[in-house]
Parts: structure tokens; C-alpha cells; sequence
């Protein structure tokens, strides 16, 4: 059987679990592949998972293996809409293709990129990796959130980690979008920030939303 196809209903059996929907036809229904009862069959062979009449449950070996699958494309999805900033919508569609192209190692510089995060976009928890039970940082060494960004260094503007539109806004209305020239002069009492010629004031808790690279001295 292709992987592919082994790979997709690992994961709608996972999230059929999640929606307490766990039947054949919702497995099936919920692959964006053409799939039947006789791959599920297949699977249950492999070890993967449990059919019981229609009813169907993951093995620990397929849970195992599901959670690999989830966890890549949830973290697809917040890469996407934190990184990227594609509409939470849309990031679903986008994801299914990028989380096939997404090796372990990978996943796990992405995850700790954006800090170890413990929800999708849409609010679906992602599975733990190794680098969230160790706590890495060595992916995050050269991006910093500007609330702990070395003084007067300049930076550049990685990505917006808000969920909040109303702070999306704010930031953006700052010019403190993705690859902006940013420079941070103040931590206390509050934070002062230069963006081109400008300098304002910004909230703690607003700048930790901020994620920017390190650059090299400008001068």
C-alpha cells in the first residue's frame, strides 16, 4: 500500500479520535485520498490499528506513528499562519502538502523556531517532540522576541507570533512587519524601539510578540 495513503488515514484516524467520531466512514471521509475498508484492513495486519465491526481505535504503534504525522502538520500550519501570516484558514489546505515534505529533523527546528507551541491555529493541540521535553534552544540562537533582544543591535523583523487582530494591526500599523529594520535602545521602564527614524514605546507583553533576527552591526 502507498505510504501516502497509509500516512493519511493515520491522521484522520487520529483526528476521527479527537472528534469522538471514530467509525470507518469517518476515517475515510476525512482522507484527502481515495481510500477503502480494505486499506484500513491492510493496516490493522501492520499492527496499526483495531477494527471492530465499523468501529475503529489506533494501536499504540499507530498512535505512535499518527502523532509523527499530526505533529508535522500542525506545526506546518503554525509556521504558515505565525511565520507567514496566511489566514487561519487557509493554512489547512496548504499544510497537507507540506507536511509530506517535512523531515523529523526539520520538524524539530521549526518547532523549537516558534518555541515549542502547544496548539494549531485552530486550536487543536500538537503532539510533544523531543525538542519541547528538552526545551532546545539551539534552533532560536540567532532570533530573539524583541522584549529580550540585546540593546541597541539592530534586528530584522522574522515573524508576528500573535493570535490577537487588534495586536496584528498594532504591530503592523508600527511597521514592525516581517523583515523590517528594527532597533530596540530601552527595556525599563518600558520598552523603546526604533523603527527607520522613529522611536515609540511598546509594551512588554506587545514586544514579546515580536520575533527578529540578529543582524550584524550596521553601525
Amino acid at each position: 500500500m502507498p505510504e501516502r495513503i497509509i500516512e493519511e488515514l493515520l491522521e484522520s484516524l487520529w483526528t476521527s479520535e479527537e472528534q469522538g467520531r471514530s467509525t470507518v466512514d469517518s476515517v475515510l471521509k476525512g482522507t484527502h485520498l481515495q481510500a477503502s475498508r480494505p486499506a484500513l484492513e491492510g493496516m490493522q495486519a501492520d499492527g496499526l490499528l483495531v477494527l471492530d465491526g465499523e468501529q475503529t481505535e489506533l494501536t499504540a504503534k499507530g498512535r505512535a506513528e499518527a502523532a509523527v504525522i499530526i505533529r508535522r502538520h500542525r506545526l506546518a500550519e503554525r509556521l504558515l499562519a505565525d511565520a507567514l501570516r496566511m489566514d487561519p484558514t487557509a493554512v489547512e489546505a496548504a499544510a497537507c502538502g507540506f507536511e509530506h515534505a517535512v523531515l523529523p529533523e526539520v520538524a524539530e527546528a521549526i518547532c523549537t523556531l516558534l518555541g515549542h507551541p502547544v496548539e494549531c491555529p485552530h486550536g487543536r493541540p500538537i503532539p510533544a517532540g523531543e525538542c519541547c521535553r528538552e526545551q532546545r534552544q539551539e534552533a532560536a540562537r540567532l532570533l530573539t522576541p524583541l522584549a529580550d533582544a540585546p540593546l541597541n543591535q539592530w534586528l530584522r523583523v522574522a515573524y508576528l507570533r500573535t493570535r490577537h487582530h487588534d495586536r496584528l494591526h498594532l504591530l503592523l500599523s508600527l511597521g514592525l512587519g516581517p523583515g523590517g529594520n528594527i532597533r530596540l535602545h530601552q527595556r525599563t521602564p518600558v520598552l523603546v524601539v526604533q523603527v527607520d527614524q522613529s522611536e515609540f514605546a511598546l509594551d512588554r507583553e506587545v514586544a514579546a510578540d515580536v520575533v527578529a533576527w540578529l543582524e550584524p552591526d550596521r553601525g
